[in-house]
C-alpha cells in the first residue's frame, strides 16, 4: 500500500498508556472519498491481565484548541502471554470549516489496562488513499 512518509501522521512509537501524536494540518480537509488511516501495530502485549488497545483519529476544526474523535479501530485485545501484530485501516473523511483556523487531525492510541496489567504496543500510523 503506498502512504507518502512526508505526511506520516505517527511515527513508530511504543507506549504503556494512552498517547496521542502531534497534529497534521490539512488546510482543505480530504479527498472527495476520504483518507484512510493505516496502523501498523506489534509486540502488544499485556502481562499479567488482558487490556485492549484503540486507534482513533481526532479532528479539530478551531486550529487545535479541541479535539473529538472522528472515526477510531475496533478494541484490539492485548494477550497476557505472546504478543500480537497486525493491520487496521481507520476511513474519516473531514471537511474544513474555514481556511483560516485550518483543520488538524492527529492519531491517539487508548490503553484500557486490565487489573494489575502492564500493557504495551509498538505502532505506526499513515494516512493513504486506498485500503487493500
Amino acid at each position: 500500500m503506498p502512504t507518502d512518509a512526508l505526511i506520516q501522521l505517527q511515527a513508530s512509537v511504543t507506549k504503556t498508556s494512552t498517547f496521542s501524536g502531534a497534529a497534521l494540518t490539512l488546510p482543505g480537509g480530504t479527498p472527495r472519498r476520504g483518507l484512510k488511516a493505516r496502523v501498523l501495530y506489534s509486540a502488544g502485549s499485556s502481562g499479567t491481565a488482558t487490556s485492549t488497545a484503540t486507534f482513533s483519529i481526532d479532528v479539530s476544526h478551531d486550529g487545535g484548541s479541541n479535539f473529538y474523535t472522528e472515526a477510531k479501530s475496533d478494541p484490539l485485545t492485548l494477550p497476557t502471554s505472546g504478543s500480537v501484530a497486525g493491520e487496521v485501516f481507520i476511513p474519516f473523511e473531514i471537511s474544513p470549516t474555514s481556511v483560516a483556523n485550518g483543520t488538524q487531525i492527529k492519531a491517539t492510541c487508548t490503553i484500557a489496562p486490565g487489573a494489575s496489567a502492564t500493557p504495551s504496543i509498538t505502532y505506526q500510523v499513515d494516512l493513504t488513499e486506498g485500503r487493500p
